[in-house]
């Protein structure tokens, strides 16, 4: 099992009208199983100034012909 924690000092969830600030993410497994507020913890923290939803590369067909 491996287990990741990250402190996002902003947060964009992709559905919060506003980002969140000083989250606590704990991802196991490469899936998060908990946001919370920072708080002091035992594990390892990654910090991070920025955390976003995940994004994929959209413009890599961008000169290809339409219809």
């Amino acid at each position: 099992m491996s287990k990741l924690v990250v402190h996002a000092k902003i947060m964009i969830d992709g559905v919060s009208d506003t980002p969140k600030k000083d989250q606590l993410i704990s991802i196991e497994d490469g899936k998060i199983v908990s946001i919370e507020e920072y708080h002091e913890t035992n594990e390892e923290v990654i910090h991070a100034n920025v955390v976003t939803p995940g994004f994929f590369n959209c413009h890599v067909h961008i000169m290809e012909p339409v219809g």
